[in-house]
C-alpha cells in the first residue's frame, strides 16, 4: 500500500507555484491542438481528461522503474567515452525507456476512444489522443524540472515550454499520424511492421534530440531546433492530410459537383 501511495501522490511535496507554470508549459500546446482538433467538444474534453491521466501515470511509471532498471551500484566502471555515455542516456534511458512506455499507453487509450472496431480502422481521435499522453507526460516531468530548479525557476520553466513539452507532443503526435497511415494497409503483417517502424522513429527523434541537448552546447542547441522545426513541417502536412481537410476536401467537392449538375440543368432548360 505504502508503494502504491508512493507512485501516484509523492511529487516531491507539491508547490502550487511550481504546479502552475508546469500547467502553463503545456497549456499553449494543448490549447492549439484542441482547438483544432475536429469532433464534438463534449467527447475531446473527455479524452483529453483520459490522456493526461495517462500521461502522468506513464511518467510516474518511468520514474518508479527508472531506479530498479538501472541502480546506482557501488563499483568501479569501466572507462567510458563522452560520447558513448550520452549516446546511452539519449537513446537508451530516455529514448526507449520513455518512447516505450508512453506508446504502450497511447495504444491502450487508443483502442477505447480511437479504434472503430465494425471497420477495423483508426479514427482521427488517435492524434488527440496521442498528443495529450505527450502533454501529460511533459506536465509532470516539467513540474519536477521546475521544482528542482530553485535558483533559475523561469529560465527552467521557457525551456520545458519550448523545447521539452514541443518535442514530447510531436514525437507522440508523428505516431499517431503513424496509426492513421496503418489504415491503409489490409495485411495485419503491414500494419505491425508499421507499428514498428513508427516505434524506432520515435525513439530515433527522441534519441537524437535528448544527444543533442544533453551537452548543453550552444551548437547542440540550434541542431536540436532545427531538427524539430523539421519535425514540425512533416506532422503539420500530415495532419492536414490525415485530420484536417479530408472531410473538407470531400464536402467541396460534392458541392462543386452539384454546382456543375444545376449548371448543366439549367442550360438544358434554357436550350
Amino acid at each position: 500500500m505504502d508503494t502504491i501511495s508512493k507512485f501516484f501522490l509523492t511529487l516531491e511535496q507539491l508547490k502550487i507555484t511550481d504546479l502552475f507554470l508546469a500547467l502553463l508549459s503545456i497549456l499553449p500546446w494543448g490549447f492549439i491542438l484542441y482547438l483544432l482538433h475536429p469532433g464534438k467538444p463534449n467527447r475531446k474534453i473527455k479524452i483529453i481528461i483520459f490522456s493526461l491521466i495517462f500521461g502522468f501515470i506513464s511518467t510516474r511509471l518511468i520514474l518508479y522503474l527508472h531506479p530498479i532498471i538501472w541502480p546506482e551500484i557501488d563499483f568501479k566502471p569501466r572507462k567510458t567515452s563522452m560520447l558513448t555515455a550520452t549516446a546511452h542516456l539519449a537513446f537508451i534511458q530516455a529514448g526507449m525507456m520513455e518512447e516505450t512506455f508512453k506508446i504502450l499507453l497511447i495504444f491502450i487509450l487508443a483502442f477505447f476512444f480511437g479504434y472503430d472496431y465494425q471497420k477495423k480502422l483508426w479514427n482521427k481521435d488517435v492524434v488527440l489522443i496521442g498528443g495529450f499522453v505527450a502533454l501529460g507526460f511533459a506536465f509532470t516531468e516539467n513540474y519536477s524540472y521546475i521544482h528542482k530548479e530553485i535558483r533559475n525557476t523561469f529560465q527552467m520553466f521557457t525551456g520545458r515550454l519550448l523545447y521539452s513539452s514541443n518535442i514530447h507532443l510531436l514525437i507522440n503526435l508523428c505516431f499517431a499520424i503513424f496509426l492513421l497511415k496503418a489504415n491503409d494497409f489490409e495485411m495485419f503483417s503491414e500494419k505491425i511492421e508499421l507499428y514498428l517502424k513508427a516505434f524506432l522513429l520515435a525513439v530515433f527523434q527522441h534519441g537524437v534530440v535528448d544527444f543533442f541537448l544533453i551537452p548543453s552546447s550552444r551548437f547542440g542547441i540550434w541542431l536540436s531546433v532545427a531538427m524539430f522545426m523539421g519535425i514540425w513541417v512533416w506532422v503539420v502536412r500530415d495532419l492536414r492530410k490525415y485530420v484536417y481537410s479530408p472531410e473538407e476536401k470531400l464536402f467541396i467537392s460534392q458541392d462543386s459537383n452539384l454546382l456543375e449538375y444545376k449548371n448543366d440543368n439549367l442550360l438544358d432548360s434554357n436550350a
